[in-house]
């Protein structure tokens, strides 16, 4: 009986201090603010076109690494994560400890990034 308590306390504790990661399934995009001359992208191009490139914009600079890592430098702070993710729908998990969500899409032959809170982006380059 002890050992069945200590297992399930162990379990709860673990449990309780598991980090989020980016899930399976994609975010809905159906409260994203897209235009209507917005192209949307798959995973196939964001992983085709970004993996192992820095994205240049007004402000910052994001790297996927090719061994899947993330990070953004902006003025002179960084933020890292162990992960990324595309999903087919155009959007982008950065596995955080609190994942962010964004989306990708092509708007008069440009990559732009849309936010959770609506704003958008222009890539002014990719390298």
């Amino acid at each position: 009986m002890h050992k069945l308590v200590l297992s399930v306390f162990v379990v709860m504790l673990c449990a309780g201090t598991a980090i989020a990661a980016c899930p399976s399934n994609p975010p809905s995009s159906s409260k994203v603010n897209f235009h209507s001359n917005d192209q949307k992208l798959n995973a196939q191009w964001l992983q085709q076109n970004l993996a192992g490139k820095k994205v240049h914009f007004d402000g910052g600079v994001e790297q996927y690494h090719k061994n899947g890592s993330y990070i953004y430098k902006s003025g002179g702070g960084s933020f890292k994560a162990p992960a990324y993710r595309f999903y087919d729908n155009g959007a982008r998990c950065i596995d955080y400890d609190q994942p962010r969500f964004d989306f990708y899409v092509i708007n008069s032959g440009k990559l732009v990034l849309i936010n959770s809170q609506g704003g958008r982006y222009e890539a002014k380059k990719i390298r």
